[in-house]
């Protein structure tokens, strides 16, 4: 809400309110998000908490032998939405294998809809001021 100036000026800025908080909240959560993302992988665990399988010699695995896959997996705000960049050719095989993201189409593990949730708000708490 950029312009006070006079009402029809207000006006337009209460309309695009939605669309620039929702650009500002998306790119504010990317980062969080992919703290996440590594946080999962040090747990060497999922999204939801499930222990990935060991290692073929029984080792716990953790993505992090030279750190490039963890580096090029991350999240990116593109307007209102988040997506999941993956830069490291290998990368797209690895996260299947072991996801450190949460399933498509599933429920939110608690910590990432806690981080969502208090992302927002803050970004909205600021835009309303």
């Amino acid at each position: 809400m950029s312009s006070t100036a006079n009402l029809k000026e207000f006006a337009a800025s209460l309309r695009e309110l939605p669309r620039v908080v929702g650009h500002r909240v998306a790119a504010a959560c990317a980062p969080v998000l992919t703290a996440l993302v590594v946080d999962t992988s040090d747990a060497s665990a999922d999204a939801y908490g499930a222990a990935w399988a060991p290692g073929a010699d029984g080792q716990t695995v953790t993505l992090r032998k030279s750190g490039a896959l963890l580096n090029g997996v991350r999240y990116v705000a593109i307007g209102s939405k988040l997506r999941l960049a993956l830069t490291t050719k290998y990368a797209k095989y690895q996260v299947g294998r072991r996801p450190v993201t949460p399933r498509q189409g599933e429920a939110l593990p608690p910590a990432y809809a806690r981080a969502l949730d208090t992302t927002a708000r803050l970004v909205i708490r600021e835009a309303l001021r």
